[in-house]
């Protein structure tokens, strides 16, 4: 067995957080067990009051007046403009000195007793490359909105969408991932031309080159979600970053993925047209050829029309049968080879049934995507709310 790891450096990007930075300082000097802490804060030119903040700390960590519970504390921090989030997370990286690596945004923070259950498991699994947990997700003053728990890593289902299950598969909370700094030399740092999908990416890179990852089914942080933060800022946020994702990880399932991606973006008030353009104005820069760009772009064709058929079903079930008949046309006569779709059948089958049959069925359907979701995903809630 390995050594226990003796460091941990943790970076926390900032940007005029100072209404929650100090919770976040506090979450991870508060933090007791046998190891030395290595804290970098990387700002990005705040001017609400968070340089007063971190000037004091760092003044308190300079003159040991600020108590810890480790077995040492560095404390360094920075304020300068920077590309943004992705690049101030490596900005501290690239300097990192511990044994063991992980960021937490400065809204965030780490639950007692975290690190020293990090560094239990990374003694425990000396293979292991990556430790993930749990966690909570909370509102602004720290209530607890719901519970994030993790499950297993598996690349196989992390390079996936699955509407059923949850909105896209990246279960691995990254307030709660750590990972050795070996990994870091192995891996490079995060992508910097993704701003909303850096760390799912990472987790990706990190399963197709065979790393192991130990989930630990323990909260360890929490994650705050308040509006104005990236991840409220829209329901289809994630899409642009993660369909460059799939481009990369699971490219076969890119004609069913563009279906979703349009099909979220027309049902979340958005168009989807500007969305497509967008995405292809990104991957215009991204060296592709123009082979791969027009095979792209033929998949995004069908994508959009078998998008219709997904819109029929919502029309379905809120009781307007016209306007799914008008959505199944608009697909159908774009490519009438839809019939033969699995995710067309659905919509389908209901306008065929029609009045009472189709009520039924819609119903039976409901009933098994509850029970599916149940079976594959909210089983470990429930369980966990049962505890």
């Amino acid at each position: 067995m390995t050594a226990r790891p003796a460091k941990i450096t943790i970076v926390t990007p900032s940007l005029n957080q100072a209404k929650y930075l100090r919770a976040t300082l506090e979450s991870v000097w508060s933090q007791e067990g046998p190891f030395e802490l290595e804290h970098r804060v990387v700002d990005g030119g705040s001017t609400d009051g968070s340089l007063e903040l971190l000037r004091h700390f760092a003044e308190l960590v300079a003159t040991r007046r600020l108590s810890v519970r480790c077995r040492g504390l560095e404390f360094h921090w920075v304020s300068e403009a920077d590309r943004g989030q992705t690049h101030a997370i490596n900005k501290g990286l690239a300097q990192a000195s511990g044994d063991v690596c992980a960021y937490l945004n400065s809204d965030d923070c780490y639950l007692p007793g975290a690190l020293a259950r990090v560094v239990e498991e990374f003694s425990r699994h000396p293979r292991a490359d990556f430790v993930h947990g749990d966690g909570d997700v909370v509102g602004e003053h720290g209530e607890t909105l719901w519970q994030w728990l993790s499950r297993p890593y598996s690349y196989r289902v992390l390079r996936s969408y699955h509407w059923l299950w949850n909105d896209f598969t990246n279960y691995i909370l990254q307030q709660a991932t750590f990972w050795r700094r070996r990994t870091s030399d192995a891996l490079g740092l995060f992508d910097e031309t993704l701003h909303y999908s850096m760390d799912l990416e990472y987790w990706l890179r990190a399963g197709a080159r065979g790393l192991q990852f130990v989930h630990v089914p323990v909260k360890l942080a929490q994650f705050r979600m308040v509006a104005g933060t990236k991840s409220l800022s829209a329901p289809t946020a994630f899409w642009l970053d993660n369909m460059e994702l799939f481009r990369r990880h699971n490219p076969r399932a890119l004609p069913r993925l563009f279906a979703f991606f349009h099909y979220n973006h027309e049902r979340h008030g958005g168009q989807s047209v500007d969305a497509e353009a967008e995405l292809f104005g990104r991957w215009a820069g991204a060296g592709l050829s123009e082979r791969e760009r027009a095979k792209l772009r033929a998949q995004s064709v069908r994508g959009a029309l078998l998008a219709r058929l997904l819109l029929a079903s919502d029309r379905l079930a809120s009781g307007d049968q016209a306007a799914a008949w008008g959505l199944v046309r608009e697909g159908l006569t774009g490519r009438a080879t839809l019939v033969a779709e699995p995710l067309a059948w659905a919509p389908l089958a209901r306008l065929a049934l029609g009045g009472s049959r189709g009520q039924r069925l819609t119903g039976w359907m409901s009933a098994a995507a509850r029970l599916y979701r149940r079976r594959r995903y909210g089983y470990r809630y429930a369980e966990r709310r049962a505890e």
